[in-house]
């Protein structure tokens, strides 16, 4: 099992993918989203089964979701024979996620969400504390708005390493559609994004191997604009995972299914749910 794929697409927002507007507005947009969707569906816990190509089911996998003190605390754990346990804190003021606890073997990783008066993500501010080297190490992010709202810029500051200034382009709906990374003055990355009917559809990069666009990641919706289909690529655009997802008539999801590139099965997730 391709195992740190499945974390990208369970926990988006968690910092493990590269784009800016992607990572911090879109995925904690996702996690807001789906955190709502729990307690409006009273959901106290969610575990998961993995099941592998030959329907027998993934030893040592482990996924769990639950909530805890009033809805105001969610804990998650994931594991699998590969990878050491994580576990997943996110604190919520006002239905808002406010800090995050990831725990993982001797690292642990605080990041604090701050909002500014109109409820738009202002500041994310980010300190990972390994154990044995016991030098901690931050990164804070500062977004910057228009008037109307659309973000315009986003500084990058981390320890012992340049800014990182990221300017945004919106088309004239409001969507961003660009995202331009610069550091001392000179770009350094570059990413597009694309819609239909005002969803995402399109992440895409400027790939120096391979001398022209390749996306990152394509997606795909129903009527009920919920995600079904996603293709996730690698950097270098050698490896692509193509996911499938189902939903119950509530909204939550049901299963999950990861193919790769030759469209073989590599797991499937079966999502259980426990009300409160």
């Amino acid at each position: 099992m391709k195992w740190p794929l499945i974390i990208c697409t369970l926990f988006i927002g968690n910092s493990l993918c590269g784009q800016f507007y992607l990572n911090d507005i879109i995925g904690l947009k996702v996690s807001q989203e789906k955190y709502q969707l729990m307690r409006k569906n009273k959901i106290k816990k969610i575990t998961a089964n993995s099941i592998e190509a030959d329907g027998s089911t993934t030893k040592g996998f482990l996924l769990s979701q639950e909530l805890q003190t009033d809805g105001k605390k969610m804990v998650s754990t994931i594991a699998n024979l590969s990878s050491p346990l994580e576990k997943i804190t996110n604190i919520y003021e006002l239905s808002k996620l406010k800090r995050t606890f990831v725990n993982r073997a001797s690292i642990e990783t605080k990041t604090d969400y701050n909002y500014n008066e109109n409820g738009l993500l202002n500041k994310v501010m980010s300190t990972t504390i390994d154990s044995v080297q016991k030098t901690p190490i931050s990164e804070t992010h500062l977004w910057q708005y228009k008037a109307n709202g659309i973000p315009n810029r986003m500084i990058k500051l981390a320890d012992g390493m340049d800014t990182v200034l990221v300017e945004f382009v919106a088309d004239s709906t409001g969507l961003i559609i660009e995202e331009y990374w610069f550091k001392k003055g000179k770009k350094i990355e570059s990413y597009y994004y694309y819609y239909s009917n005002n969803q995402l559809t399109d992440v895409v990069r400027f790939n120096l191997k391979a001398n022209r666009l390749i996306p990152d990641y394509v997606y795909e919706y129903n009527q009920q604009n919920q995600l079904i289909n996603m293709i996730q690529v690698s950097f270098n655009g050698s490896a692509v995972v193509h996911w499938t997802y189902t939903y119950h008539a509530n909204g939550l999801r049901e299963t999950e299914t990861a193919r790769d590139k030759e469209k073989n099965i590599i797991a499937k997730i079966i999502y259980n749910f426990e009300r409160q």
